[in-house]
Parts: C-alpha cells; structure tokens; sequence
C-alpha cells in the first residue's frame, strides 16, 4: 500500500509518542532512534561501506541499479492470500524484480495465519529467506528469528523512504531494525457517507454526540452501528483507552483491576447504552465478516474499524457508495481524546540465517518503497508506507483527515492484549454483554473473577 502515515505518524510528536498491531505457491510470477542518531547511523555506514563491509557495498550498488547475485532461489513467504489484491500486485513487482536482478523469487502466500508457522518453521530450519506478518509480533514475538537491518537499511537510503513513527516502533521492541514496516493503516469508525447526508448529522467527535448520531439514525430506519466477533475486544480497548489511555489499560489487565478501576465499569455500562437503545445491531457480535457486510448491503451505517475495512467490505458485498471516517469519540473527563488512534502495519523480515540476506533485503526494498509500493497501495486501498508517496487510493480517500489530525498512537486493541491469557476471556465476557447475557456489572465482575 502507498506509503504515507504522512501526519498522525510522520510528525515528530508522533515519533516521540509512539514506542511501546495455507496459500498457494507459485514461483517466478507468482503483513527510537533520535534523528541524531539516525544520521549517525547513515553515515557510519556510509564509513563502512567506503572500507570493506560487503553488504553495504552491496546495498550501495543496489541504490545504482545493481542487484545482489543469489544463491539460489530466494523464497518469500507472504501473509496474504494468493488472489488477494496485495498479492496480485507483489507477484507484479516480484516479476519486475526477477527481471532486473536475474534472481529467482519463490513466494508461497500462507494468509493471516501465518504468524502460527513461523517460529515453528524457523526452528525446523526450513529455508525461508523473508516473510511477513503483522510488524509489532515481528518485532517482539519474533524477534529472535529476524535478521537487524539497520546497516543495509543506511546504505540503501531507507530512512528517507521510510515512516519514522513506524521503524522507530520497532526498534523500540526489538532493540533493532527487525522489519520493514508497509501496509500501514489508521482506525477509528468508518461509515456511509450517504447515510449521513441522509439523515443530516455531522462527525461526532464526542460520545455524547455518537449517541445522538446513533439514534438519528436508528430513527431514520438503518441500524446504527454493527460488530465483528473478531474485533470485540478493539470496540472495548478503543473505548477504555478514551478513559484511562493506553498505559492505563496495560495496568488494568496486568493488575487484573477490572473491579478495582472505576473506568472499566464506565466503559461497559457505555458499551450497555448500545446495546439497549438498539444502536447495535441485532446480530452483534457477528461471525466475521458477516457483522461488517451489513455496512455492505446499506443495512448499516457504521462499523469500529482500521483502513482496510472498505476495500474488505467492497470486495465482500460489491457496494459502491462514498466512505467516510472519523476518530473514535473522546468521553466525558477521559485521558486521551480524537488526538489518539490506533495505528499499526505489516512488516516483511529477513530471516537471520538466510544465505541470501541481501538479496531478500532488497527484494523487501522493491515491495515498501518507490513505486512498487505506490502500486501496491493503489491495487489495495491501503495507504502508502513510503512517505514520498503522497497518493492515497480513493476508497479511503475521506479517512485521511482523521489520520492527519492524530498525534498519539495506540497499538493494536489499544492494549487490551497485553495479557495474552486474559486476551480470550474478555472476549468471551465481551460477547456476553454484547449480546445481552450479562449488563455492564455483570460483565466486571467477570473479569474480575478470572483475572484473580
């Protein structure tokens, strides 16, 4: 996707803020550093190159049109699905590529869950030059696996090509360049522009406001507002971080404070609202993606998501109506308001025992900059990683504002996931109180239980 992230995480306060979200294969065709410091590693680089360091002389001829030989085929594993648009438009770049560097590429596109075959594929010494996934796991959960970058990355010239919010994360997890952050995307809740200027309501940027909205709507005859299963836990982390910020709920699910955290219990009885006015549709939480379909099919007019989900829902339901996107709503004496939003990418790694690291690095180069990833952003609607791109695709055209206006970054369900082993009970109890099963009460006390 093109490569952009151009305010919420190109702006210098961004950086500071944000630290610390089985395919088929085919071959030949076929997810802090200071500025100073920054500069000191281009130019030490830059010393090693001129000496004797044959990776950077390798990057440096790259940078000239030159290609490093491989040893072999160098074999790609993608986390898309092959079909998908993004793989589509990697197979073009992959076949450019070969061309121009006389390298052979064998790509095997393994879909979402490829994050359950990496390690164990790395550990069997399976041959596997590059792959993908979601860029924060990259970073820490597979770190150990991931060759540094940072030397090629310098001498190819990548800090210019590259979104320093995004690499700046990632050298904050892994203490070092893991992966080539692309793919990029914002969140907040996207909408039916149609359905708004239908029934004359304007971006909410308070909660107070999103209820209203939602029960204009609600009396225009559409649903307000729909639910995947598999994003209860974002709707619930988006809302508790508008209270108590994404530090906040790390403690609160660390801790096991969901009785002890008055905001827990504000949030859920905020989640309850929605659930007894009618703002949430009937069917929520739906099987994925059964619940977003319903925005599709017009039945619906919002959905709490990140910038993939038009194309997602256009390719799923064939709509054609205009997107629109806003923040998600800051409530009454919250920590954090519309500046905060969620933001993430997909990364592409070198494995650490790759023979043909260099090639694989630039292979990777060729996909998240320049032109591939201008292609890449436009095939996809997804927005662009390299910041020289400055195109977004027009599906998403409208969450662009939203995205530039943001200065502060939360991970991926705002930090509801910090505790993997509370991670599926809150989803389970979740899905109770968004269903009705249990109110707001019963849902704390829930997690409470399970959290001691």
């Amino acid at each position: 996707m093109n490569k952009k992230l151009v305010s919420i995480l190109l702006g210098t306060a961004m950086v500071a803020t944000m630290l610390a979200g089985c395919g088929s294969k085919t071959k030949e065709t076929e997810a802090p550093a200071t500025e100073a410091a920054t500069e000191a590693a281009t130019e030490a680089a830059a010393e090693d190159a001129e000496t004797e360091a044959p990776a950077e002389d390798a990057a440096e001829d790259t940078a000239a049109g030159e290609y490093t030989k491989a040893d072999g085929e160098i074999v790609y594993w993608s986390m898309w699905d092959a079909g998908s648009n993004q793989a589509n438009a990697i197979d073009e770049i992959i076949a450019e590529y070969e061309e121009k560097s006389g390298n052979t590429v064998t790509v095997e596109y393994k879909g979402r869950d490829i994050n359950t075959m990496i390690a164990a594929s790395l550990d069997a010494g399976e041959k596997i030059d590059l792959y993908e996934d979601d860029f924060q796991r990259l970073s820490q959960q597979f770190g150990d696996y991931a060759l540094d970058l940072s030397d090629m990355a310098a001498a190819a010239g990548y800090d210019s090509k590259s979104n320093k919010a995004l690499t700046s994360a990632v050298t904050g997890w892994a203490g070092k360049l893991a992966c080539l952050p692309y793919q990029p995307y914002g969140s907040g809740i996207f909408y039916n522009k149609a359905i708004f200027e239908e029934v004359q309501v304007e971006e909410p940027t308070t909660w107070d406001e999103f209820l209203d909205v939602c029960q204009k709507i609600k009396d225009a005859g559409y649903t307000p507002l729909t639910l995947d299963d598999a994003y209860i836990n974002l709707n619930l982390g988006y809302h508790l971080a508008r209270y108590v910020g994404q530090d906040g709920v790390k403690e609160i699910v660390n801790n096991g404070d969901f009785a002890e955290n008055e905001a827990v219990l504000k949030m859920a009885q905020d989640m309850q609202t929605l659930v007894d006015n009618g703002y949430l549709s009937e069917y929520a939480p739906a099987a994925y993606p059964s619940g977003e379909n319903e925005v599709g099919y017009e039945e619906t007019a919002m959905v709490v998501n990140a910038t993939w989900v038009p194309a997602e829902i256009k390719g799923n339901t064939d709509c054609e109506f205009e997107w629109g996107m806003f923040s998600y709503p800051a409530v009454e004496g919250g920590v954090d308001g519309t500046e905060a939003m969620m933001v993430g990418a997909q990364g592409i790694s070198v494995n650490k025992d790759s023979a043909n690291a260099q090639a694989a690095f630039e292979l990777a180069m060729e996909i998240v900059t320049g032109e591939g990833d201008a292609a890449l952003s436009l095939a996809s609607d997804a927005i662009p990683a390299d910041p020289n791109n400055s195109e977004w695709p027009e599906m998403i055209k409208n969450c662009k504002p939203a995205f530039d206006a943001a200065t502060k970054s939360y991970e991926w369900d705002c930090g509801l996931d910090d505790n993997q082993d509370m991670t599926t009970v809150i989803t389970e109890w979740g899905t109770k109180l968004f269903t009705g099963e249990v109110d707001a009460q019963g849902f704390v006390d829930g997690l409470e239980a399970a959290g001691k």
